[in-house]
């Protein structure tokens, strides 16, 4: 097994508090799910126990997928395959039992049972639109959920430090309702609810592979009896962990796991990320953190500009000095820097503080 434990980059300038409210609503509605499932479920009701019993008496009748929750298109497929090695009846006979298994089907309530799973999970049977944002924060377990919140933290925090509290979330849940639709599209008859976050924070691992493409990953590797650390690059790394779910999606269909939806979110990511990354959105995001997170309880940058203007020069410069040994990772701390020492007329000192700013960007990059 191998699991990534952390990257260089697991620092924010603020509090995540998008990555935080997503903790917190997982957490309080999987305690809802543990009281919620500790009640006594309800088994089937008379009539759909009645039609059941009828179509496997007569596997060979047409029955539409989801019409008996009990059933879904695998199950029917299968007694249709098994029904082709018996005498079937004659037409008129065929008809008739069409008619009466319809009769007792029409009779079913096929409304969800009170399952927070079926409630706000996303069926594709039954094209329940709103679960494609409820059922990303559902989970069908504890350790499903430590799972997805660990991923969340690994990657979700540096993004939403990266992207701003706006931008983020709007991501987080596309990225989650694409993945989805994508797990619906390849399995459009299926009945079991697709739930957890795994389709958003896979969108998250996509666009952290352009956001943060040279970050090393450090990785715990547990193939061996003596547990091993490596690290490599962002942009090799999660590609291939994307590689093994397309894998999977074919090879371990039944497997209960969303392969497809992994996929779908991861490539959705990617897609967002370039765009953003192409567009030089990805950089004006990070700039307008920078500004707050710097701005937001030292004015000092606006103070260092104000002295500029009114020809204290040497005053703002020793400012900003002051600052940018605080902030030494900070490119918008720099560039008020070379601005000031060019406006100052020291321009060997504005271009060396350009060089250094210029790097962080590359690194940011």
């Amino acid at each position: 097994m191998i699991f990534p434990v952390s990257h260089e980059r697991m620092t924010a300038r603020r509090w995540p508090i998008v990555t935080t409210l997503i903790f917190i609503v997982c957490f309080f509605v999987q305690l809802y799910m543990g009281v919620a499932q500790d009640q006594p479920a309800a088994g089937p009701s008379g009539a759909e126990t009645r039609a059941l019993q009828y179509f496997t008496e007569h596997p060979y009748l047409e029955l539409e997928p989801g019409k008996l929750p009990v059933l879904d298109k695998d199950a029917i497929d299968l007694a249709h395959r098994l029904a082709q090695t018996t005498e079937l009846p004659d037409d008129d006979s065929q008809r008739a039992e069409q008619q009466q298994l319809d009769a007792l089907v029409a009779k079913v309530d096929v409304t969800p049972p009170d399952d927070p799973l079926r409630r706000w999970g996303y069926i594709p049977a039954e094209h329940n639109y709103l679960g494609l944002l409820t059922s990303q924060f559902v989970h069908a377990g504890w350790w499903h959920l430590a799972g997805n919140m660990w991923f969340l933290f690994f990657c979700g925090m540096t993004l939403e430090d990266r992207w701003g509290r706006v931008v983020f979330p709007l991501f987080y849940v596309s990225a989650g309702a694409f993945a989805a639709l994508v797990h619906g599209w390849l399995d459009p008859h299926s009945t079991v609810p697709l739930v957890g976050a795994s389709g958003a924070i896979a969108g998250c691992m996509g666009a952290f592979t352009v956001a943060f493409a040279r970050t090393r990953v450090r990785f715990l590797f547990l193939l061996t009896l003596r547990p091993r650390t490596f690290s490599a690059p962002a942009y090799t790394v999660l590609p291939i962990w994307a590689a093994f779910e397309f894998i999977q999606a074919f090879l371990f269909r039944g497997d209960g796991t969303a392969h497809w939806a992994h996929v779908g979110g991861f490539g959705f990511g990617l897609v967002v990320g370039l765009i953003l990354h192409r567009t030089g959105i990805d950089r004006r995001l990070d700039d307008a953190v920078e500004v707050a997170s710097v701005l937001g309880g030292d004015p000092r940058i606006d103070e260092a500009r104000r002295l500029l203007r009114i020809g204290r020069g040497d005053e703002a410069s020793a400012m900003l000095e002051g600052l940018a040994i605080e902030r030494p990772d900070s490119a918008v701390v720099l560039e008020a820097l070379a601005e000031v020492a060019t406006a100052s007329g020291d321009e060997p000192r504005a271009e060396e503080v350009r060089k250094r700013a210029a790097r962080l960007r590359a690194t940011a990059d």
